[in-house]
C-alpha cells in the first residue's frame, strides 16, 4: 500500500494527489494515513503532500528504518530538507508575469516564458528531456492541445511552491526563465538504503505526461533493494498505443458525414457528442442512427442539450442538462446514453456530481482555461465523486485555428501524440462538424480530410499496434480499470477484477519493471 500523508491545511491537494495515485495503483492501494502511522507500522511507500516543518523527524526516522521510498510534493519539511542538502528562498519576484502566456493567434502558439526544463536524470523514471512551459495555448487562451494544465505561480495548490536548489546530481528538473535557470522544479535522492522524489508543486505533475515518472518510481525504480507498487497500465494489453478521437456537434450534425466516410475509409471507429437541441430537426436523425447500426465502429454521447456554459452553473442545471440530453438521445436512436462531453470542456466539481446522480458513467472534458482538477494525466475515478463514474481529459482540439502556419503544420498535434506514445496514456482528440456558421477554420471539407488522414497516417507510422476506439468503448476500458482492485496478501499482490462490469480488453500491469498481462486472482511474480 501506499500512505498519503497531508496535514488539514493541505487536505484539497491531498484528496487530488490521492485520486490521482488511486488512478495509477487502483483504489485499494493508496490510502490516506494519520501522522501516528509514520511513527507506527506504516507502509514502506509514502507520498507527503506540503507536509509542516514540525513533521521531519517523524520522515527522517521513516526513511532510515528500512529501504523504502518516499515521493514529497511541495514543502520540504525543515530538518528533511537538510537531510538532503535542499535549500529553498522565495520565489523570484518577476516570476508571476513570466508564468503566464500571451493568448494564441490563428495559426500560431504561445507560452510563457517560465518553463520546466528536465535533465538526463529524468532517463531514470521512464522520462526524457522533457520542456514543460508553465502556460501554453494553441487556440486564444482557451486550449493546450499538448494537454497538461498550467503551473502557476500565486500560492494556490497549483502553483509552485518555492524556489529551491538542489544537489545538481539529484537535480530532475529545473525552472528556467527565458533561457535562464532560476532554481529546481523536480529531484530524485538515494538516500542511504531508501529513495526520495519531489516535486515543487503541493499537486505534484498529476495533470501532465509528467505523472509517468511517479509510477515509474513506484512501480521500478531501484526494483532490487526497494518496494514496487504494481501499476495499471492505461493502455489494453497486447496495445503499444490507444487512440480515440470525436466530433462534438455544437451546431450541426449531419455535416459531420464526410469525415465519418473518410473514418470508414481508414478503418477507425467514429464518435459523435451531440448538442441535442439541435434535434429538433430531422435531418440530423439519419446518421445518429446509422452510425449506431455497427456498435463496434461508432458512438454517440451527450454534448449536454443547450451547451450552456459551466452546465448551467449549478448542481441542478447539470443535473437537468444531462438528463433532458439523454433522453432525447435514447428516444431519437433507440440507444441509451452513458457518457457526456462537457460543454466548453469546462468540467466543475458540482456539474460531474449531477452527471453521476443522473445516471451517467462518465465524463470527457479538460481545458487548461480552467477546473484544473479534471485534467488528470490518467483517466479514471475523481476526487470526491463515487466509484464507478470516471472521467478523461482530452485536450487535443484538431482544428483548423490550431494548424501551423509555418511548416509541418500538424507538428503540435504530433508532439501530443509523441507524449502520449512515450508516457503510455490513452490519447484523445476531437473536432466539430461544420455549419453554416462556422468552420472552426479549415478551408473547406476535403483539406479537413486530408488534415485528419495525415495525422492517422502518422500515429500508425510511429506506433507497432496501435488500437483506435470510440469513445464509448475508451471509457467503458476506463471504468473497467477504475473498478479492478490490486490487494496484497502475505507480501504477494493480485489483481481483482470487477465482477459486474465487462469489457472485451485486457488490462497490464507494470511492476518491478515488467509489463505483464493481468491474469485475475494470480500472484504477480
Amino acid at each position: 500500500m501506499i500512505g498519503v500523508l497531508f496535514p488539514n491545511a493541505s487536505a484539497e491537494a491531498g484528496q487530488y494527489v490521492l485520486a490521482a495515485l488511486r488512478r495509477s495503483v487502483s483504489a485499494t492501494q493508496a490510502q490516506s494515513i494519520a501522522r501516528s502511522m509514520v511513527r507506527e507500522t506504516s507502509p514502506d511507500l509514502l507520498v507527503a503532500v506540503d507536509t509542516p516543518d514540525g513533521w521531519s523527524a517523524d520522515l527522517i526516522a521513516w526513511l532510515r528504518a528500512r529501504p523504502r521510498k518516499l515521493v514529497v510534493f511541495g514543502h520540504m519539511p525543515v530538518a528533511l530538507a537538510d537531510y538532503l542538502r535542499y535549500q529553498a528562498a522565495d520565489l523570484p519576484a518577476g516570476l508571476a508575469a513570466a508564468s503566464r502566456s500571451a493568448p494564441a493567434p490563428s495559426g500560431e502558439a504561445r507560452e510563457s516564458a517560465a518553463v520546466v526544463r528536465y535533465g538526463a536524470l529524468a532517463q531514470a523514471l521512464g522520462g526524457a528531456q522533457w520542456r514543460r512551459p508553465f502556460e501554453r495555448f494553441d487556440f486564444t487562451d482557451e486550449w493546450n492541445n499538448l494537454g497538461y494544465g498550467a503551473i502557476r505561480c500565486d500560492g494556490s495548490i497549483w502553483s509552485v511552491r518555492e524556489a529551491v536548489q538542489v544537489p545538481a546530481e539529484a537535480e530532475l528538473a529545473a525552472v528556467v526563465v527565458a533561457g535562464e535557470r532560476q532554481f529546481s522544479y523536480a529531484a530524485l535522492w538515494d538516500a542511504g538504503a531508501s529513495s526520495v522524489l519531489w516535486f515543487n508543486r503541493a499537486v505534484g505533475p498529476c495533470d501532465s505526461f509528467e505523472w509517468r515518472m511517479v509510477e515509474q518510481f513506484v512501480s521500478g525504480y531501484r526494483s532490487d533493494t526497494l518496494p514496487c507498487q504494481p501499476v495499471l497500465s492505461e493502455l489494453p494489453w497486447g496495445y503499444d498505443a490507444a487512440i480515440t478521437s470525436r466530433l462534438d456537434c455544437d451546431e450541426d450534425v449531419e455535416s459531420a458525414r464526410p469525415l465519418w466516410q473518410a473514418y470508414q475509409r481508414m478503418g477507425v471507429p467514429f464518435t459523435l457528442a451531440v448538442h441535442t437541441q439541435y434535434l429538433s430537426r430531422a435531418e440530423h436523425h439519419g446518421i445518429l442512427r446509422e452510425l449506431l447500426a455497427d456498435r463496434q465502429q461508432g458512438a454517440v454521447l451527450s454534448h449536454t442539450a443547450t451547451h450552456a456554459p459551466n452546465w448551467g452553473g449549478s448542481y441542478d442545471n447539470a443535473f437537468a442538462e444531462g438528463r433532458q440530453s439523454a433522453e432525447l438521445l435514447e428516444a431519437v436512436t433507440g440507444v441509451p446514453v452513458r457518457y457526456a462531453v462537457s460543454p466548453f470542456h469546462q468540467s466543475p466539481p458540482y456539474a460531474m456530481q449531477g452527471l453521476a446522480d443522473g445516471g451517467y458513467d462518465g465524463c470527457i472534458g479538460g481545458i487548461i482555461r480552467n477546473d484544473p482538477e479534471f485534467l488528470t494525466a490518467r483517466g479514471g475515478a475523481l476526487a470526491g465523486l463515487p466509484a464507478g463514474f470516471v472521467g478523461h481529459s482530452q485536450q487535443c482540439m484538431l482544428h483548423g485555428e490550431c494548424m501551423l502556419n509555418e511548416g509541418d503544420r500538424l507538428a503540435i498535434f504530433k508532439q501530443a501524440f509523441d507524449y502520449a506514445y512515450a508516457t503510455n496514456t490513452l490519447f484523445g482528440y476531437l473536432d466539430h462538424p461544420f455549419s453554416e456558421r462556422y468552420a472552426y477554420g479549415w478551408k473547406d471539407e476535403a483539406s479537413r480530410i486530408d488534415a485528419h488522414e495525415l495525422f492517422i497516417a502518422y500515429i500508425r507510422s510511429k506506433t507497432h499496434k496501435p488500437l483506435f476506439l470510440h469513445e464509448e468503448a475508451a471509457l467503458d476500458f476506463l471504468k473497467y480499470r477504475s473498478l479492478t482492485q490490486i490487494v496484497e496478501v502475505d507480501g504477494a499482490f493480485r489483481v481483482v477484477t470487477p465482477s459486474s462490469q465487462t469489457t472485451p480488453l485486457t488490462l497490464g500491469v507494470e511492476f518491478r519493471g515488467a509489463l505483464m498481462q493481468v491474469e485475475a486472482g494470480k500472484a504477480l511474480q
